[in-house]
């Protein structure tokens, strides 16, 4: 009658009605609420206090009911242990129901997550919860409170003090890192790592058991040797944290991945000798000057302390080190960034240099802003520059088209579930609104307190006179078209299946780049399945369709009567128009590149189709080589294509273009200058064409230390183009190369 005198109790009934009630509360959460990783992790801590209540609460079960001699303590720990995991089933049918009723996404992995986490947790709890009910028979359960919140607090100081952003943890399993990472996969660290957790459970009941058979007298040889082994056990894995991938110290990071380093006035730069990194790293330190000068002038901060500067080589090292693969991260409590510094100028480290500076002013401990908002509107109001429009226009499109949440809304912890682009650019604009009509200091106090009256005003009267200041910011006609291409990407809590979708999308993303254009359609194809209406996925997958001649499947995609922004049809209207072209249907293709002409078109697309008219009217030997350019994304075969075009029409300025810019982005820039220079003396056909050239000759320029030439040609598109997109740009590089010739001259 054991288990059923405990199961029945009111304690475990009024335990199993909690934690359904919990389960079926987050099966109306998004991401959350799906038989995944989000469940599991939630769930656990849930799981985790109720399995130590039940264990220490019935521990002493025997002895409160006299039963000591006539029952083993194996017996009573097994029920206990049965119970457990009873409870623990719930949640997992409820989840499972929800599946099969939502028809969400991969019920084989969420499983897979739910036996990884949950299961093990309540082993450990459970494990747990037995020997402080022995040892601490009225307290039992307060103590393993305190114990469960110790572990995770334990967890956290280690993220305040190391450099990664993920960790692992025996209650929850583990955090993945940043938001804006969609894929966690289930990898063999995770695995290995809960393998421990259960090593930890097992050494909990074998101290348990060691200390009843002191007791009792009944210590026997195989209990000693079973700790000895399980210790030892713990210590290897514990000792190979690094190998096994659970932890990285800054330590393992510079020895074992990042040896080499590059110190300057504000910066140590780690990086990986023989890298791309390595053959520019001058540049690349010149850069952070650059930038921290910048925003130590418009934040005014003073702090002469060295920030560190990781870069690393690529996405996959980045994710395993410190958690973050997609997304760059700053670190302002311990002045860190780390970056993958890929292209000349790094278009995001402003951004996340301000993180590191605004540390200064910070709250206390953890150094940013108590508003989430207020964290990432700083760095979008700091790095003000682009090679588009500012934050200011593109929100005033976004509020025009009705796509805006408040910016109470976002100002707080709602910024993560908006998605992430509206949220960035609303608040980059509140932001530099603010700073610029009441000043830096004003803003620095806001930043530090989350308290809006330090302006004098309430938050709604604030956001009232922004909205005001929108209305007479000037903005292109073309905006409204290419804003609803820019924001259309939703929140990670309002896609379909967003981390199985992710994954397929990255997988994807991969194949096409290694060539595999099959493997990649696969992989679109399955996304597709679960967001029907992805622009990315489409877009992707047509593109798969006609690098690989499938010209049928690529018509018939654009003809399927997708859902996607005017921007995205238009990029499908080109590759129909290219497939058209490889058919040597030549007008056809020629009309419908210039319907798309018509149309508000991104930069990259509008210069490309430029090109290819410019070609169908050069003459057929020219047409040919820049067709079958455009026909490959194998660049062996596109640079043999130019060099082709080039020795046999010298004079055809776009093929000179396209090599300078192949080379440009390869980091080749004292042979790209050749190319890009001769496309310039002979004239691009278009205007977009020639200040897209006269951009990366400036920049090729600076790069060489030419710095007197870079700003010959910034200043030339100034003149071509006094108001365009490009006028801050060019502007913020004049200042670049200005400031890169004085410290030249002054040593």
């Amino acid at each position: 009658m054991l288990f059923t005198d405990i199961f029945f109790s009111y304690r475990v009934i009024i335990s199993i009605l909690l934690v359904v009630l919990i389960s079926l509360a987050l099966t109306f959460l998004p991401l959350i609420g799906t038989l995944g990783f989000e469940f599991s992790a939630v769930i656990s801590v849930v799981l985790a206090f109720v399995s130590v209540f039940i264990a220490s609460e019935f521990v002493n079960y025997d002895l409160r009911k006299g039963f000591e001699r006539e029952r083993r303590f194996s017996d009573l720990a097994l029920t206990i242990f049965f119970t457990n995991y009873i409870v623990t089933a719930f949640p997992f049918a409820i989840a499972l129901i929800s599946y099969l009723i939502k028809g969400d996404c991969s019920a084989k992995e969420g499983t897979i997550f739910y036996i990884l986490i949950p299961i093990i947790t309540v082993f450990f709890s459970t494990s747990l919860g037995l020997l402080i009910g022995v040892l601490f028979p009225r307290w039992g359960f307060f103590v393993g409170v305190l114990i469960i919140i110790g572990t995770i607090c334990f967890s956290l100081w280690n993220v305040y003090h190391n450099p990664s952003f993920f960790f692992y943890n025996p209650i929850f399993g583990f955090f993945p890192g940043p938001l804006y990472d969609e894929v966690i996969p289930i990898t063999t660290t995770l695995v290995v790592y809960r393998l421990t957790t259960i090593c930890w459970g097992f050494l909990l009941l074998i101290i348990l058991k060691l200390i009843r058979g002191f007791k009792h007298g009944t210590i026997g040889f195989s209990d000693v040797a079973g700790f000895l082994i399980v210790v030892g056990i713990l210590t290897i894995a514990y000792t190979k944290e690094s190998d096994i991938g659970i932890n990285y110290t800054r330590e393992d990071i510079v020895q074992n991945y990042l040896p080499a380093s590059y110190e300057t006035e504000y910066f140590i730069i780690y990086y990986s000798p023989g890298s791309s990194e390595a053959e520019n790293i001058e540049l690349i330190a010149d850069d952070h000057e650059w930038r921290h000068k910048q925003l130590s002038d418009f934040l005014k901060t003073n702090s002469n302390e060295r920030i560190r500067a990781y870069l690393y080589p690529d996405t996959d090292t980045r994710k395993k080190l410190i958690g973050a693969g997609e997304t760059t991260m700053a670190n302002p409590i311990t002045k860190e960034i780390h970056l993958i510094y890929d292209v000349f100028p790094n278009p995001i480290l402003k951004h996340e240099l301000t993180h590191v500076l605004s540390s200064e002013f910070g709250i206390d401990f953890l150094h940013i802003s108590p508003k989430v908002g207020l964290i990432e509107g700083l760095a979008v109001a700091s790095d003000w520059t682009s090679m588009n429009y500012n934050s200011h226009q593109w929100t005033k499109a976004l509020i025009e088209l009705g796509e805006t949440p408040e910016i109470g809304d976002i100002a707080g912890v709602g910024f993560w579930y908006s998605p992430p682009r509206n949220s960035y650019t609303m608040m980059g604009s509140f932001s530099r609104y603010l700073i610029d009509t009441y000043g830096i200091e004003k803003f620095k106090i806001l930043y530090k307190t989350g308290d809006f009256s330090v302006h004098g005003k309430s938050l709604e009267e604030l956001t009232s006179e922004w909205k005001l200041f929108l209305e007479n910011v000037d903005v292109p006609d073309e905006i409204y078209v290419l804003a609803q291409y820019r924001f259309s990407e939703p929140s990670i809590f309002q896609g379909n299946c967003p981390r199985k979708v992710a994954a397929l999308k990255k997988a994807g993303l991969e194949d096409y780049e290694d060539g595999d254009l099959f493997k990649a359609r696969e992989h679109f194809l399955e996304a597709l399945s679960f967001n029907k209406n992805d622009p990315v996925l489409i877009d992707s997958l047509a593109y798969c369709y006609y690098f690989n001649k499938e010209y049928e499947k690529l018509i018939g995609l654009i003809n399927s009567g997708i859902s996607i922004p005017k921007v995205d049809e238009d990029i499908l209207q080109n590759l129909r128009a290219n497939a058209l072209w490889q058919e040597e249907r030549v007008r056809e293709a020629e009309s419908l590149y210039r319907e798309i002409l018509g149309h508000p078109i991104t930069n990259s697309l509008e210069r490309e189709i430029d090109i290819k008219i410019s070609a169908m009217n050069a003459g057929e030997n020219i047409e040919e080589n820049i067709r079958e350019f455009f026909s490959t994304k194998d660049e062996l075969i596109q640079i043999t294509e130019l060099e082709e075009s080039i020795r046999n029409f010298p004079y055809y300025s776009p093929s000179y273009y396209l090599l300078g810019r192949m080379l440009f982005n390869d980091g080749e820039y004292e042979r790209a200058l050749y190319y890009l220079s001769e496309s310039e003396k002979l004239g691009l056909p278009s205007v977009k064409l020639r200040i897209e050239n006269l951009r990366l000759l400036g920049i090729t320029f600076y790069t060489i230390g030419d710095y007197d030439g870079a700003i010959r040609k910034f200043r030339k598109i100034l003149f071509l183009e006094p108001n365009g997109v490009l006028t801050d740009y060019a502007k913020d590089f004049i200042e670049r190369s200005e400031w890169a010739k004085d410290r030249k001259l002054n040593g």
